[in-house]
């Protein structure tokens, strides 16, 4: 498809009505697009426009923080996660419901903590509350 004079204009004319981009390459016809209507209003230098609002903004604009209904986090470390111990597992041996949190530093062989896992997550309540406490600031 190419750009003729004619098109050109009825693009800049269609574009500064504020008519959307797909009705105007309905409109000019002849392969356009409007990938291809946005790109050659952006390469002609016609007005930006307004984007519609995104529906989690407040009136000025700013994004909402989602809320959530269940918190699977655990407030304090449930008594249950202190009093079993820790069966070091390696990965291959782990099951399902086995913690996966890395008991190693630099040495080998790899274990795993190997507790019971805590709800929907990978590791047991004692290490989903270690790995996701809030930095304490001093």
């Amino acid at each position: 498809m190419s750009w003729t004079e004619s098109k050109i204009n009825k693009l800049k004319e269609l574009w500064e009505q504020g008519i959307k981009a797909t009705e105007i390459a309905e409109r000019i016809k002849g392969g356009t697009t409007k990938n291809s209507v946005i790109a050659k209003a952006r390469r002609l230098g016609c007005s930006q426009r307004n984007r519609s609002p995104i529906k989690d903004t407040n009136s000025l604009g700013i994004k909402q923080p989602r809320t959530t209904t269940t918190n699977n986090k655990p407030k304090e470390i449930p008594s249950s996660a202190i009093a079993e111990p820790e069966d070091p597992t390696l990965l291959e041996d782990l099951t399902n419901d086995q913690c996966r949190y890395p008991l190693w530093e630099d040495n080998e062989p790899k274990f795993f903590c190997g507790r019971t896992t805590y709800k929907h997550h990978s590791y047991c309540g004692y290490h989903v509350w270690i790995t996701t406490k809030p930095k304490e600031t001093t």
